[in-house]
């Protein structure tokens, strides 16, 4: 689970996000970048190309927060790989094109004669250059494979993305779904545009949000607790009175607390992302800022707590089953000892219905019996399968009235046992349907061919029976 912590109170939970809310809050207001840190990131930015004004537009059009950008050449020369299924970036790479002067036109150098090349190479001919430009393409970081090679980045841009480990990421991306349930908004497989960097977003109008796909499971959680925040508090009327950099502090500050809650240590992202949005802007009314932070992430934490709670009664119910299971194993085999005076030795596959068998009985036999005679509420059985091997396979298991008809329809249903084995069991079963068809028709006969005697009496020539058959057949 994600969280094992002592199950607090409201007021302890809510004493908790106070002082984390405060806590962080001072600490943005002290937060700096040391010339150290950002020597170290220019030197990494340095490895990138520097691209021209225009191309910076378009690749941030096409690729929104790109930074680090690179030609697939580039990345190949660091050992890295372009993600498959990743489209490039388009940008416009200059072509400088030489021409030289024929009839007065100007005609480009490749496609000189063997004579004019000669002309131009001893410039006897005048030559200009033109440039001209075509469609370039090149890989943002995440694009690729680098940040799960651990090539080394700054510690700056190292701060750009969310890393860490997460115990149990799916049962709480279960939690997060419930909230976002709660929220009336949907968290959909595919973002409906690029997200670029982004690492999600959400949409109050559409109620959607939407994750990254290039986000790790770990980024996943946090980055999907903020969007569900500004789902939550930034509905549009609420919107509009808000700052971007508002909005973003307050989102961040909740993921940051509800994340903590679950051991999702985020702190130094949230630091460096909180300070970058906060810096140099004025946030109006912090106390209230704050004060819907902490009743959004209480919120939260009350639904995911609520769920976490759920999943571990599940656990209990499923960890009682399989002791209830090998238990009743136990005691089928106990009964079976007690009354065979020797362990399991059936050529034939056997079952013991719990609370009905008083000992193992052929397999099909037991499986046809009519279950809804019984007031047992669940149908606990065990079955005794012998092997080549000398061993007996032994199955137990058990379900609730109405849920399957027999032990051999949950088999098959639940795949508990292998094909070759449900064969054997289910022809075992169909044997005993077989033989009890058969002594059905024989006893169909038998009261015929008593109400054809009291009719006719022995004088009744007009019947006959059949020794091979052993059945009556009548003549019409």
């Amino acid at each position: 689970m994600a969280f094992k912590g002592k199950k607090k109170t409201p007021e302890e939970k809510m004493k908790e996000i106070e002082e984390l809310t405060a806590g962080m809050d001072q600490q943005i207001e002290s937060y700096f970048v040391s010339e150290k840190a950002m020597r170290e990131h220019l030197a990494f930015m340095a490895n990138f190309h520097n691209y021209s004004q225009r191309n910076m537009v378009l690749i941030d059009k096409q690729f929104m927060g790109a930074q680090a950008v690179g030609s697939f050449n580039f990345w190949k020369s660091k050992g890295a790989a372009v993600q498959k299924g990743e489209k490039g970036i388009k940008i416009l790479v200059p072509t400088p094109v030489q021409f030289f002067k024929k009839n007065g036109i100007d005609v480009p150098v490749s496609s000189a004669s063997k004579q004019e090349r000669d002309l131009i190479d001893k410039k006897q001919l005048e030559t200009s250059k033109k440039t001209f430009f075509k469609i370039g393409h090149v890989f943002e970081y995440t694009q690729t494979n680098a940040r799960e090679l651990n090539l080394s980045v700054s510690e700056i841009f190292g701060k750009y993305h969310r890393d860490g480990s997460l115990e149990s990421s799916k049962e709480m991306m279960v939690a997060l779904d419930k909230v976002a349930t709660k929220l009336d908004f949907t968290i959909v497989d595919e973002a409906p545009f690029e997200l670029g960097t982004a690492k999600g977003a959400a949409a109050p109008n559409e109620k959607i949000i939407a994750l990254n796909p290039r986000n790790t499971e770990f980024e996943n959680v946090s980055v999907l607790i903020h969007e569900l925040a500004h789902a939550k508090m930034h509905t549009p009327e609420r919107a509009k009175e808000l700052s971007t950099n508002e909005k973003e502090f307050q989102a961040e500050m909740v993921s940051y607390v509800v994340a903590n809650r679950y051991g999702i240590d985020t702190e130094d992202f949230t630091l460096s992302y909180l300070a970058n949005w906060t810096k140099g802007s004025e946030l109006k009314d912090k106390e209230r800022l704050l004060k819907e932070v902490q009743s959004t992430a209480s919120e939260f934490i009350d639904e995911i707590d609520s769920h976490f709670e759920q999943v571990k009664e599940k656990e209990l119910l499923q960890s009682k089953a399989d002791d209830i299971a090998y238990n009743l194993t136990d005691q089928a085999l106990k009964v079976h000892a007690s009354h065979s005076g020797q362990e399991l030795n059936h050529k034939d596959p056997a079952m013991f219905i719990h609370g009905i068998s008083s000992e193992f009985q052929p397999f099909g036999e037991v499986n046809n019996l009519d279950f809804d005679q019984y007031r047992q509420e669940r149908t606990a059985y065990t079955v005794a399968i012998p092997q080549d091997t000398g061993l007996t396979l032994v199955i137990s298991s058990q379900y609730e009235k109405g849920e399957y008809i027999h032990p051999l329809h949950q088999l098959d249903k639940e795949q508990l046992v292998d094909k070759q084995t449900y064969t054997t069991l289910e022809n075992g079963y169909h044997d005993v349907l077989l033989k009890q068809d058969e002594g059905y028709i024989q006893s169909f006969a038998a009261r015929l061919r008593t109400e054809i005697y009291q009719e006719k009496g022995p004088a009744a020539d007009k019947k006959k029976q059949n020794p091979k058959t052993n059945t009556v057949e009548i003549e019409r």
